[in-house]
């Protein structure tokens, strides 16, 4: 019995320093039940039927999974113990069992036989780490559940299989098995706009102008080609061009001298901004290697839909600032003097996209789009162009 003790904590201690390495979502099916010691024999019979049932429903809708139950992981244990026992231990078995001990999802299932009556329970919680946690101690978040009561003795694997299906159905809002896919966005924005300002002065005992012109010219395009690797990788590209021109032309027939002299002058200011952006920043980590900055990140609903939320960040790229000004008149004069300023910038990308109609285990979710707004205040018009086909195991 000492031994066995010693082997679990060595599979515990394994668990712990190979959670890491393990890239495929796990289940670990724990199994449990209450009854009279009479009864003990056939209940035990029965959770092995109910764990392998479960494991053969969940392996049918997240094949990606690894699954393990509490009867294979004992029956394990048994036998290094035996090999132990025997001399014939073979290195590495210990830690194959502590990986599947770092379980992602764990499901408890439950007989409990009270008065004759069988009350069945299933529960699936994940390991969790809360962000407000600094110690990143892992918790257990439930995810669903099922129950379902009958007299004892009408155990039929048909039993089994109603609850289970009950336990994965509500698991629909969860990315278990991730997808993968390309995700494309092109967004061009332009702005055109032309204000005007005009009315009448006096000054010198004459009628004279007063009249500014605004004229706003600006576009971008942004074209992003993003892949979703796994649910927490994204890698891809960015193509980024700007062009802002903004030109103020002012006649003033009054124009107010500093010395209190009035009279004509016309102002004209040209302001050019350009960019052009390449490629994703790559100033995150994971697993100790620089990655690119984007994550596409998907929330599924109880409804049955889903949102598809972008969030990425591009390298840092070349900006020229020109500037073009000059004035004429009866003072304050500019001679003609162009500006010419080297800057740096960076392109941050936050879209939201949906509600689509699907859930979390759907084989595929695709759409493609077009969307188009018009700022009322700026006036300026976005069409955002969108496409994806995302597909999982």
């Amino acid at each position: 019995m000492k031994n066995y003790f010693l082997l679990l904590i060595l599979i515990l201690i394994s668990a712990q320093t190979k959670f890491a390495s393990i890239k495929k979502p796990t289940f670990y099916i724990s199994a449990a039940s209450t009854c009279d010691d009479k009864l003990k024999s056939t209940v035990s019979q029965q959770l092995i039927l109910f764990e392998t049932e479960a494991a053969i429903q969940l392996q049918k809708v997240y094949p990606c999974a690894d699954i393990t139950t509490q009867y294979e992981l004992t029956s394990a244990l048994e036998s290094i113990r035996t090999k132990q026992l025997l001399g014939k231990y073979i290195p590495g078995e210990v830690e194959n069992l502590g990986n599947k001990l770092s379980t992602d999802y764990l499901i408890s299932l439950e007989i409990k036989v009270i008065n004759n009556t069988a009350i069945i329970n299933a529960l699936c919680m994940m390991n969790k780490i809360p962000s407000s946690q600094k110690s990143k101690r892992k918790i257990l978040e439930t995810l669903s559940r099922a129950t379902l009561s009958l007299p004892y003795g009408n155990f039929e694997m048909g039993i089994y299989q109603k609850i289970i299906k009950e336990l994965i159905g509500g698991l629909k809002k969860y990315e278990i098995c991730p997808f993968t896919g390309p995700v494309k966005l092109h967004v061009v924005s332009n702005t055109k706009d032309k204000q005007t300002e005009e009315y009448s002065v006096y000054c010198n005992q004459k009628d004279g102008t007063y009249k500014k012109v605004m004229t706003i010219d600006n576009s971008s395009d942004a074209e992003w080609n993003l892949f979703k690797r796994n649910k927490y990788a994204t890698d891809g590209s960015i193509r980024f061009t700007l062009y802002e021109e903004t030109i103020l032309e002012e006649q003033n027939d009054c124009y107010k001298c500093s010395s209190g002299r009035e009279g004509g002058r016309t102002y004209y200011k040209k302001m050019v901004n350009s960019a052009d952006v390449q490629g994703l920043s790559k100033d995150s980590e994971q697993y100790g290697i620089k990655v690119d900055d984007a994550r596409i990140d998907i929330t599924f609903t109880d409804n049955d839909t889903y949102t598809i939320l972008i969030k990425a960040a591009s390298k840092r790229g070349d900006k020229k600032e020109k500037t073009e000004e000059h004035a004429e008149g009866t003072c304050n004069n500019i001679k003609p003097e162009n500006n010419s300023i080297n800057a740096k910038v960076d392109v941050p990308l936050f879209q939201l996209l949906g509600p689509f109609k699907g859930n979390a285990q759907d084989k595929v979710l695709s759409q493609k789009s077009r969307i188009k707004n018009v700022d009322p205040n700026t006036k300026e018009e976005t069409v955002i162009e969108y496409e994806f086909n995302l597909t999982k195991d």
